[in-house]
């Protein structure tokens, strides 16, 4: 997995460890599909520097990104999601959780889009893609219902790599 995470944004990695924090939470086995998106929806509507209050980076202070999900379709997305998402005990932070073949798939093809796209990190937004790249699965369906298209995350990614 280190090989995918050269590649990653400072932020795709926060969203990673955000994931691992969200899963933790809720007392999964391992780091699923639906804890990546869920915490793609959050970095999106600025949790990072809510959570992690004066974090720095290797490029500099956590800041709110712009959104691309609005608040309401952001909860909208979230609710669902944790409708979906099994609770179970708590997994304390200090436990390593395996990553399980669906997330591995979905890092996998959000750095084969971000090459093809020309762009020299993964961010977020890819990752999202990548998950809506598996158009029967659970959660295309949920973004699908909200609105949100593959088509216009890539179309959001090309307008922030100009």
């Amino acid at each position: 997995m280190s090989n995918f995470l050269e590649t990653f944004s400072d932020r795709s990695k926060m969203v990673l460890f955000l994931t691992r924090n969200d899963a933790g939470r809720r007392g999964a086995n391992g780091l699923e599909p639906g804890d990546l998106l869920e915490a793609i929806i959050n970095e999106d509507q600025g949790e990072l520097p809510k959570r992690f209050v004066g974090g720095f980076t290797q490029s500099g202070p956590i800041r709110a990104p712009e959104p691309f999900f609005s608040a309401e379709l952001a909860s909208k997305v979230l609710l669902r999601l944790h409708n979906l998402l099994p609770n179970h005990e708590p997994v304390a932070d200090s436990v390593d959780m395996p990553v399980s073949s669906g997330l591995q798939q979905i890092m996998e093809a959000s750095t084969t889009l971000a090459r093809e796209l020309q762009h020299n990190q993964v961010q977020p937004l890819h990752l999202m893609a990548a998950i809506l790249a598996e158009e029967t699965s659970g959660l295309a369906e949920i973004l699908k219902d909200a609105g949100v298209s593959r088509e216009a995350i890539i179309q959001a990614l090309q307008a922030n790599s100009r």
